[in-house]
């Protein structure tokens, strides 16, 4: 194991570490093995970096994927091409024959198997939080190793052989307390992580149609992973009905989300609950009350309450326009009688009425139409002949 864990990543050694971020960070290198022939079993090794995959390799494709793009272009590709080139010299060849070692040491035969190795370790700013390396078989771990045990537990007693060969074969207590936390170190300075973000938390209720009180504590975009997210009564922690959380899922901008639902008795009031939020960007514990129930003859008083003051409004505001409406015909008259006062002060007649406004008055104005002249008058005459005049 140790021999192909470091020629994969000897080559980071090149880069300074300055101080990390002070934040809790993981990380987890996985290699799977899968024997399918008397051939040499295919490999897919992996690396994740606080619960997101941050590289990949698989000796079909025979390609390394690079899954989280924070890194600097020129760095991330000499990472590429310094991956291919321990590929090229036999890195890929010396995995698969530790794997397939393995296998026949655990059980002797070529029978069809997956084995898992898995390195973990974390680490809240420089100082070391968890460590420990497992060893699986058709997902089944038989041996475990922690950073503060100095041999192999053994989880299946039929492999205690095997497990006895890993103690003798590497110094697998180093890889735990130097070289994972060391990789983990490098790989934080090589990508640019998104930055620490704060919780945004939201407390709200829904009243169940069987009479149940629900409580939600949400907490959204926030960075790094670990948050702790819980219910207190009166500032006592406890159990109270029915809990569930979401757990802490992923948002698609590299942040976290996480949910916890309170369900309460009927009877409960709701009275004293708050939620509880700690998170390493909030610096303390930050207390989030959550809303009381509205029993029956609250919401009464609550909506007698709100009505009245709709009313109140609705009154101030008919009053209002009636005011405007009588100040402004109130000015409007005025300004007409000042204008007749100014006109009669400088002698000025009242501008005459239109003709088709007032017809008989104008008609007893105007003098009677003369005839004219230039028409002719002729005489007429009855049915007898006879010439009227």
């Amino acid at each position: 194991m140790k021999g192909p864990f470091i020629s994969w990543l000897f080559f980071l050694d090149m880069f300074a570490l300055r101080e990390t971020q002070t934040a809790l960070h993981s990380l987890e290198i996985q290699f799977t093995g899968m024997a399918i022939t008397d051939d040499l079993p295919d490999i897919i090794f992996n690396v994740w970096l606080d619960s997101q995959l941050l590289f990949s390799y698989d000796t079909q494709s025979k390609e390394v994927l690079l899954k989280l793009g924070g890194a600097y272009p020129p760095l991330k590709n000499r990472l590429m091409e310094k991956l291919k080139e321990q590929l090229r010299r036999g890195g890929e060849d010396d995995l698969r024959r530790f794997c397939a070692y393995w296998m026949v040491s655990y059980n002797e035969t070529w029978e069809l198997q997956t084995t898992q190795v898995t390195v973990f370790c974390e680490l809240d700013g420089d100082i070391q939080v968890d460590s420990r390396m497992l060893v699986a078989f058709d997902g089944e771990t038989v041996c475990q190793l922690n950073e503060q045990n100095a041999r192999w537990v053994i989880k299946k007693p039929e492999v205690t052989r095997f497990c006895n060969y890993l103690d003798d074969s590497v110094q697998w207590h180093r890889i735990l307390a130097e070289e994972c936390p060391t990789f983990l170190k490098i790989v934080l300075e090589l990508f640019h992580l998104k930055e620490n973000e704060p919780p945004e938390v939201t407390v709200s209720h829904d009243d169940a149609p069987d009479g149940r009180f629900i409580l939600f504590c949400t907490a959204r975009g926030f960075y790094p992973r670990p948050i702790r997210l819980h219910w207190e009564k009166d500032g006592q922690m406890g159990v109270w009905r029915k809990e569930r959380s979401s757990g802490t899922l992923p948002n698609a901008d590299a942040t976290f989300y996480l949910q916890v639902v309170l369900e309460l008795h009927s009877r409960d009031p709701g009275d004293g609950y708050a939620c509880v939020v700690e998170h390493y960007e909030l610096r303390m514990p930050a207390i989030y009350p959550a809303p009381r129930k509205v029993t029956r003859g609250k919401s009464w008083e609550l909506s007698l309450s709100l009505s009245a003051t709709t009313i109140g409004i609705l009154i101030s505001a008919v009053a209002f326009i009636i005011w405007w409406k009588k100040d402004a015909w109130g000015r409007t008259t005025e300004d007409k009688r000042e204008r007749r006062e100014g006109m009669s002060s400088l002698g000025t007649p009242p501008p005459a009425a239109s003709l088709s406004s007032s017809p008989s008055h104008s008609s007893s104005c105007l003098p009677p139409p003369q005839p004219n002249c230039s028409e002719r008058v002729l005489p007429t005459s009855n049915s007898r002949g006879e010439i009227l005049s």
